[in-house]
């Protein structure tokens, strides 16, 4: 069981102790971005299928990571989290001088890192990679966000960590660049190529050698007894299904390439070196993490950078469904519903290589892939408030909600730029009566079946109320034998409505029913609301006028926000469901009588 490979070194060490980490602290803040997973992955997949190809990625992956990693952790570092290819470690001056550790580590990083500058593929071409690194040196804060039933995360956040993000954007393939405070940390230790500045005079150096000597790089041996960590302390910070598959020593089984869903949000309005800066952060997370998993979708990280801070939730990597992409936009409508922070979203749709990956003392579980690097693009180019989908995500939703395109981006190694379309609303589509579906060929089978249901409204003719349930796998023919019922009932005279529900929405009150109510009551959902109002008002009128002062009532069954009048607004909670149960009731009994 490999639990303790979630966590950081550092917050291993806390958990050993009994403690906990600083909220504020002193160090050094290293980003190591990797480039060239992408067509590696890509060149797998093409040439060992889906399945063999995730296996050998997965090595791939391991070799990368452990070597990066042990680099880091050689020098008292730590891994705090994982962001797509790249990494984030931090180096603590209380476990000894930070700067000249961390900075001989980026010089270490690059020199692992040649042994992946050509990596052979099965099908006889090679691919590279590659790494960058930024470094900055200064004071951090140390936040454990999120709800603990759920999944913790480690988050590393302030100025220096912001300015590592800053040095990456400037950093090209192979460099070192640090920011101005870890030259003079550094002193005469540092050879400096040239200075690169960013829109805002932010000063880094590209750095062309370095000689510490050894009195500078003294690490306190801290080793972390692995024993004094309970699986209790452990389970707060591990997924639960990811959990799960591990204490059952079915971790292998996570990794694969499957079809997902993938949803970056950007926000920001949070100022990282105030005092509510943890709990403003907590509260939101576990929002997110909320809304997520409402629609079953999986937090996976959270990022903190100079232009804003990021999550990143995935549908389909833990729990999939068919109405993923459906479920992503649901989830970012109502996230930027829900908060008051400002939001920009990105959403895409593909196959994506999900599982865990990293090395062999530090771990994550999460998905790589073109998809991810595309939402992620998506989301730093949307708007202020704005959700962005791809040519992909917009055709699977298009049904379900509008939007409008926006200008194509264009995306590396791809030959024409990508469409790009912005959500504007949720379609509201007025429900009508069910119709007799047509086929050409008659029912064939399902005679025994068939019977049932024509006895069963024989009864209803008689006025003896029947509910009939049609379950069956996928594929099985129910839609062919609904439509059989529905031609039945047509030819007896019956009037048919309709209602269907999300999977994700069999918790909200009267959501099926609502298309069949709102058929019955004739409403256009697309009209103003006092146009909805006259029309409800004259249908009641038409057939039960005694009822007309119940009309704001029916708010709950038609999805309205008609205001309560003198009759209503006074009525208890018993009473305004009983008065509902009539009003529908004399409805249905006049429109049975015409």
């Amino acid at each position: 069981m490999t639990l303790h490979t979630y966590l950081p070194q550092d917050r291993l060490r806390a958990l050993s102790r009994g403690g906990s980490l600083p909220d504020r602290t002193s160090g050094a803040a290293l980003f190591a971005d990797i480039s060239g997973f992408t067509s590696l992955t890509e060149g797998l997949r093409e040439s060992l299928g889906s399945r063999h190809g995730a296996e050998e990625l997965t090595k791939h992956l391991g070799t990368v990571y452990t070597a990066l990693i042990a680099e880091v952790e050689k020098q008292g570092g730590s891994v705090i989290n994982f962001a797509g290819d790249a990494i984030t470690c931090w180096f603590d001056d209380s476990n000894g001088p930070a700067t000249p550790r961390a900075a001989t580590c980026a010089f270490a990083l690059q020199t692992a890192m040649g042994v992946f500058s050509s990596i052979a593929l099965p099908n006889g071409s090679t691919t590279a990679l590659t790494l960058k690194v930024a470094l900055a040196t200064g004071a951090a804060r140390r936040f454990v966000v999120g709800d603990p039933t759920i999944h913790y995360l480690d988050a590393l956040a302030g100025a220096t960590v912001m300015r590592t993000a800053v040095g990456e954007h400037l950093a090209n393939k192979g460099d070192v660049l640090v920011d101005e405070a870890t030259v003079q940390a550094l002193g005469n230790a540092v050879v400096v190529k040239e200075w690169r500045s960013d829109e805002n005079g932010e000063r880094f150096a590209l750095v062309e050698k370095l000689s510490v000597t050894s009195d500078r790089l003294s690490v306190r041996d801290e080793t972390v007894d692995e024993s004094l960590i309970t699986s209790e302390q452990l389970r707060p910070w591990i997924h639960s299904s990811v959990y799960d598959r591990e204490t059952t020593g079915q971790a292998s089984f996570l990794t694969e390439f499957r079809p997902c869903v993938a949803l970056f949000v950007r926000f920001t309005g949070i100022d990282y070196d105030s005092d509510s800066a943890e709990s403003e952060l907590d509260a939101f997370i576990r929002e997110v993490q909320r809304i997520a998993s409402r629609y079953d979708g999986t937090l996976m990280g959270i990022s903190i950078g100079d232009k804003g801070s990021y999550v990143y939730v995935d549908f389909g990597a833990l729990s999939a469904h068919e109405d993923d992409p459906r479920r992503a936009v649901k989830a970012a409508l109502e996230l930027r519903e829900k908060t008051k922070l400002q939001l920009q979203m990105g959403i895409t749709q593909g196959l994506m290589r999900v599982g865990t990956y990293g090395g062999v003392t530090r771990k994550t579980f999460g998905t790589l892939g073109d998809e991810v690097n595309l939402a992620a693009r998506l989301m730093s180019n949307a708007a202020p408030g704005e959700v962005l989908l791809s040519g992909h995500a917009y055709k699977a939703v298009e049904n379900y909600f509008s939007s409008e395109p926006r200008s194509p981006l264009a995306m590396k190694g791809k030959a024409e730029p990508l469409p790009v379309f912005a959500v504007t609303g949720e379609r509201q589509q007025r429900a009508i009566r069910l119709q007799e579906p047509t086929y050409a060929l008659p029912m064939v089978g399902r005679t025994q079946e068939l019977r049932v249901i024509n006895d069963k409204l024989e009864l209803a003719e008689k006025g003896q109320g029947q509910i009939i349930g049609i379950v069956a796998e996928a594929g099985m023919g129910k839609s062919r034998l609904v439509a059989e019922v529905i031609r039945l009932a047509r030819r007896k005279g019956f009037a048919g409505y309709g209602g269907a529900c999300q999977s994700d929405a069999v918790n909200t009150p009267y959501q099926t029913w609502k298309s069949i109510w709102q058929a019955f009551f004739d409403v256009d959902p697309s009209a103003p609301l006092k146009k909805q109002m006259r029309n409800l008002e004259g249908e009641i009128e038409d057939r039960a006028p005694e009822r007309v002062q119940a009309m704001p009532l029916l708010n709950v069954v038609l999805g309205l926000e008609i205001p309560d009048n003198d009759f209503t607004k006074t009525l208890e909670p018993q009473y305004r469901k009983s008065a509902l149960r009539a009003l529908l009731e004399d409805c249905l009994r006049a429109a049975a009588e015409r």
